[in-house]
């Protein structure tokens, strides 16, 4: 992890060192939270600790983060949390995306990563994995043969309805409406 051995981790744990913050987190079993290196709080027993290269592996093995020393706001790059939401909403779009799983993606917390992205894009993450399933849409509806239910479901929508109502309110016009105007 990092190249980091679990003497030297846990030696920074023990010290509270906060040049190892980012390097990777430590979770206690015992209480079910995680840290940074640097935190103040009480040490754990040594073998009640498990260390993890990112916050959120932590986070998917069921820890929670610390109130002392928030390892979920561990990024203080506003332009790289922006960059690793951006990146991760553009490779999962087409999934079911909340805005909870992509904060424990990026590593800050949702309501954090909502203002942030909100600033820096103009949008929240949930309009702009929306302009990128209507960007996917219209390219679909353009350069195949699929079927309106098909491209639906490509796009991570349940039904077609769903997806015709939200590219209507994207475009004024149905995905039917759409393709019939590119066959004139």
């Amino acid at each position: 992890m990092n190249g980091l051995n679990n003497q030297v981790m846990w030696d920074a744990v023990e010290s509270c060192d906060e040049k190892y913050d980012g390097m990777f987190i430590y979770a206690v079993k015992s209480t079910g939270i995680c840290c940074k290196p640097s935190c103040k709080s009480r040490t754990p027993l040594k073998e009640n600790v498990s260390y993890y290269p990112s916050f959120s592996l932590a986070i998917k093995d069921g820890y929670r983060p610390c109130k002392r020393c928030r390892p979920d706001l561990l990024h203080s790059n506003e332009e790289d949390i922006i960059l690793s939401a951006k990146h991760f909403i553009e490779k999962e779009y087409r999934n079911s995306l909340t805005l909870d799983r992509l904060a424990i993606e990026v590593g800050v917390s949702k309501f954090h990563l909502q203002r942030l992205f909100k600033k820096s894009t103009g949008l929240s993450p949930l309009e702009y994995a929306t302009r990128l399933r209507m960007i996917e849409a219209l390219r679909l509806l353009r350069d195949t043969e699929k079927t309106i239910t098909e491209i639906a479901h490509n796009l991570g929508y349940k039904g077609s309805a769903h997806f015709s109502s939200m590219f209507r309110h994207h475009f004024n016009y149905t995905p039917t409406t759409f393709r019939k105007g590119l066959n004139k």
